[in-house]
């Protein structure tokens, strides 16, 4: 049996919408990102001047460029996962018969970006963390059950992060694609 919808359903209209937000805040953020990782963090020179501020500092500039690579990698698919997230948003919220599909390459492709990105927090950012606390501390190790409770909470951190970051795209793929909006779409003339 057909199903036929001539309004655009709610779900269409509230996920275009944070389509067009999301992917601003995420252009903003990489934008943010690209600058720090070419001109660097200027809150750093914020800081009170002190020795142990300004030897925190040293730590801090070096520990970004040690995750330059993962900075400058993050940061460009983060820029393109929000192109088919901007199209994707106008498309639906216009009502194109492709908004569905560009939904969907965006969904995709940010769940390929998360994957990438947990990669990376692996080999580059949590190692890069740990040998700035270590230097944070002297170079002296803590005791063991402390060290590894850290590390588990670094990459915990990390990892979970990731995974909160999937829900949108999860929940967009799984919203779209139920029976009334994908009919919806597929009733569009263009």
């Amino acid at each position: 049996m057909p199903y036929f919808i001539t309004e655009m359903p709610p779900v269409v209209k509230v996920l275009g919408i944070l389509h067009l937000v999301f992917a601003g805040f995420g252009l903003l953020s990489a934008v943010w990102a690209l600058f720090i990782a070419v001109v660097g963090n200027p809150f750093l020179k914020l800081m009170p001047a002190s020795p142990q501020m300004s030897a925190q500092m040293e730590l801090q500039l070096s520990m970004q460029e040690k995750i330059k690579p993962f900075t400058l990698t993050t940061t460009a698919l983060s820029l393109l996962v929000a192109i088919p997230m901007i199209i994707a948003g106008v498309k639906m919220l216009r009502k194109h018969k492709d908004g569905l599909k560009w939904s969907n390459i965006y969904a995709v492709s940010s769940l390929g970006a998360k994957v990438v990105n947990v990669i990376l927090t692996v080999t580059i950012l949590i190692p890069a963390m740990r040998e700035m606390t270590q230097q944070m501390m002297g170079g002296s190790r803590l005791p063991g059950s402390a060290e590894s409770m850290m590390g588990g909470f670094m990459a915990g951190g990390a990892i979970i992060g990731v995974i909160i970051s999937c829900v949108y795209p999860l929940l967009t793929l799984v919203l779209l694609n139920r029976t009334a909006p994908k009919a919806w779409f597929a009733s569009l003339a263009k």
